[in-house]
């Protein structure tokens, strides 16, 4: 049986973990797979490993980010001295056990989220180990393209989740004849039976509340939206550091009848109120590929997101299962959610639409790709 590794920064709440975890299950379905996961965060992953899955923690600790910025924030010397100290001994633990970890590999494949490890990957995987990477960043910048370029010199695959970025990689990647770059999107665990009933004027986004998500800019489409709308309604789906920033934007609107903001909640319960609602509105300044899109899909729910780099486009198809907003014009985004929600059909055939897109992105039709490379007998 071929062993897979797979190389992560921990296994909390986020898309990437998400995404890796349930790759993960699928795999080990059919292959005997590890996790190495840099920090433990001490707590249990949160998302559910198959019990044929084993994890291996190279820090039993967390990140301490926010205990530094606090003291730093609060003037508190010793802290400061403190949390700074830890936070020096972290960053070294973290590069120095993920090389020494490296070094040591014994699989067939190796697997990584993150550019940082792929860079340890190309200088340190043991010959005969097929490397693979999957880069979640988007950055146009000569600075970032400079790093891609060296981090990934001797890795076999880079994995691209959809065609704005494989067309990005393979430009700046062009000198590099050892690397293939394979197209393969990510993983929806499952298609619910239910569909939502588009009945209503509900609008849903789900996201971290932080800065890239730019729920300040939905909040303000909302409201251009709600005096057009009777009845419009919105639930954004997060907790972060910008719930109060975001609270008082609502209350200065005057619209906390009208927004949500529920705080993290558990995928039972994000279904839930994707299925309670006719529309998902993505404001994000930069995405991926965003599996909350899919997710709003696999219910039925018509999308509209700002056209921002590589992410949304490779999920929304422009008048077929949803819209993309050029430019971030906050008025061309608010008038086209009045103009979806007033025309009761064309939402209906958005919706279905959605959800009929959705099923591509089932596990038996994505691992298919996967088993390609891993069944190959030679790279």
């Amino acid at each position: 049986m071929k062993k897979i590794i797979l190389l992560l920064l921990h296994l909390q709440h986020g898309g990437i973990e998400k995404q890796s975890i349930t790759f993960a299950n699928e795999l080990s379905k059919k292959y005997d797979v590890e996790i190495i996961s840099t920090y433990s965060m001490h707590k249990k992953p949160a998302y559910e490993v198959n019990s044929n899955i084993h994890i291996k923690y190279l820090i039993d600790d967390a990140p301490n980010r926010d205990e530094f910025k606090s003291a730093v924030k609060n003037r508190k010397i010793k802290d400061i001295i403190k949390e700074g100290i830890k936070a020096v001994k972290i960053l070294y633990l973290k590069k120095s056990l993920m090389k020494k970890e490296i070094k040591k590999l014994k699989c067939d494949f190796v697997f990584s989220t993150r550019l940082e490890y792929a860079n340890l990957l190309s200088k340190y995987a043991p010959k005969g180990i097929i490397t693979m990477t999957e880069e979640h960043l988007h950055d146009d910048s000569e600075k970032y393209v400079k790093k891609v370029k060296k981090s990934l010199e001797n890795v076999d695959y880079l994995i691209t989740i959809g065609k704005g970025s494989t067309e990005n990689y393979s430009n700046w990647l062009k000198e590099n004849k050892k690397i293939k770059i394979v197209e393969i999107p990510n993983i929806l665990e499952k298609v619910p039976e239910e569909s939502s009933k588009l009945d209503n004027n509900n609008i849903i986004s789900v996201g971290r509340l932080h800065p890239v998500k730019d729920f300040e800019t939905l909040i303000n489409v909302f409201n251009i939206v709600q005096k057009e709308i009777s009845g419009a309604k919105l639930t954004i789906v997060g907790g972060g550091e910008e719930y109060e920033k975001l609270n008082n934007l609502i209350e200065k609107l005057d619209l906390k009848e009208k927004i949500k903001i529920t705080g993290m909640l558990d995928k039972e319960d994000v279904e839930k109120n994707m299925l309670e609602s006719s529309l998902y509105v993505m404001t994000s300044l930069t995405e991926c590929f965003p599996m909350v899109l899919l997710e709003a899909s696999s219910v039925g729910v018509p999308l509209i997101s700002f056209d921002v780099p590589v992410g949304p486009k490779a999920i929304i198809k422009e008048g077929y299962n949803g819209y993309l907003i050029e430019n971030r014009n906050i008025e061309k985004m608010a008038n086209k959610i009045i103009e979806v929600l007033r025309d009761r059909e064309n939402l209906k055939t958005l919706g279905k639409n959605s959800k009929k897109e959705s099923y591509k992105y089932l596990p038996e039709n994505v691992m298919k790709k996967w088993y390609e490379i891993f069944d190959k007998k030679e790279l």
